[in-house]
């Protein structure tokens, strides 16, 4: 009888040693995913950063090209009012000169 008793307790060591064992494994798994997870959320993280630094550096050379753009279009028109402002001005001093002439 005392035989079955020690087997019995021997039985019941064992299967705490294997629960004990196995809830061991088991926060292990659970910090290792947490750990890798934790991980891939940086990996994303400073994926998703570069990508916007990307992004926002083609959108500024992009808005640079059109600014460019806009000055050089401003400054063309520009030239073109102040030559026709000064033909302007110069047929306005014939027709003055030309009336002032004629009056005479």
């Amino acid at each position: 009888m005392q035989e079955v008793m020690n087997k019995i307790v021997e039985t019941e060591q064992q299967a705490q040693s294997i629960r004990t064992a196995a809830q061991n494994e088991a926060k292990a798994a659970q910090a290792e995913a947490l750990r890798q997870g934790k991980e891939l959320l940086e990996h994303a993280r400073k994926a998703g950063n570069e990508e916007a630094a990307k992004l926002i550096s083609q959108a500024e050379a992009e808005a640079q090209a059109l600014l460019a753009k806009s000055e050089q279009q401003a400054a063309e028109k520009a030239r073109r009012l102040r030559g026709d402002s000064e033909e302007k001005m110069r047929a306005a001093a014939r027709f003055v000169m030309e009336r002032i002439v004629d009056s005479v």
